[in-house]
């Protein structure tokens, strides 16, 4: 069985405050695109995994996590066959690892007939990663708490996004570890979402709390977002904890001049758009 993990962007981070439990509150808004990895998992008589990128199949692995978290929550004994076709780069705020996993998750459901839903899901899923619940819906959305309350809503028009990706990835649990709250940058996320909504201007509202770490740890963020205002690009911002910046379009809005330009610089230069469903 066949499904495509589909990456995100995240339209605007507010990385609210610290919780005991070491993870972070976070109000945001999340946009799959359509850039996917491609998960195809089949019952077998002994387990297998092979994946194009050489990730180990261990506790390392969100895909095996998830699977053994299902099979200690329903106690199934059946073996599964493992082919995994990476096309997100890792490290780059995409959420490679987690749509993976949460892909895994709707398969495995399917296969065995579990019968949980998406929001059923979404709760399993957060057990591992905090950007599992919404890779399970693949839907815009605004998210809150640790990652677990997605409240998906509609987009009045489409977009076109172009990622650029430095070189260097950023290690999300290091981007928290030295992240300042008093000053990194925390955003209006309610006038995001009401301007995506309303089809309003983005200019001025985006933002990201985690622009802090990054400017410690890929400096070279900030110059791919300079470079982008520079050519005339408004709504330019880094996805996640980095290392992959974005650039918003209108729907087949010419944008070849930047993109031939940060060709000659940067490996990962691609151009998608946000996921409607």
């Amino acid at each position: 069985m066949i499904e495509k993990a589909y990456g995100k962007i995240n339209i605007s981070i507010n990385v609210i405050s610290k919780r005991d439990d070491g993870y972070h509150n976070m109000d945001m808004i999340m946009a799959p695109i359509d850039l996917y990895d491609v998960i195809d998992i089949e019952i077998a008589e002994k387990e297998s995994y092979w994946c194009n990128d050489n990730l180990p199949y261990d506790e390392t692995n969100i895909i095996y996590r998830c699977i053994e978290l299902l099979r200690k929550k329903f106690n199934f004994k059946e073996q599964f066959s493992i082919k995994v076709t990476k096309n997100i780069p890792q490290e780059a705020g995409l959420a490679g690892g987690s749509t993976d996993g949460a892909a895994a998750l709707r398969i495995i459901n399917k296969l065995l007939n579990l019968n949980l839903s998406l929001k059923q899901l979404s709760c399993l899923g957060k057990e591992v990663g905090a950007d599992i619940p919404f890779c399970v819906f693949q839907k815009v959305a605004r998210v809150r708490g640790i990652g677990d309350i997605v409240e998906p809503f509609n987009l009045k028009v489409e977009y076109d996004v172009l990622l650029i990706k430095p070189k260097q990835g950023v290690d999300t649990k290091v981007a928290f570890e030295i992240l300042d709250l008093d000053k990194c940058p925390h955003p209006n996320i309610e006038k995001v979402k009401m301007a995506l909504i309303n089809n309003g201007p983005l200019k001025g509202i985006l933002g990201n709390s985690l622009l802090y770490s990054a400017k410690k740890l890929v400096p070279e963020v900030f110059d791919i977002i300079k470079e982008c205002k520079n050519m005339g690009y408004e709504d330019v911002l880094m996805t996640g904890s980095g290392s992959t910046v974005f650039v918003l379009l209108e729907k087949g809005q010419n944008c070849s001049d930047l993109t031939k330009y940060m060709k000659e610089k940067y490996p990962f230069v691609y151009r998608t758009s946000i996921l409607i469903k």
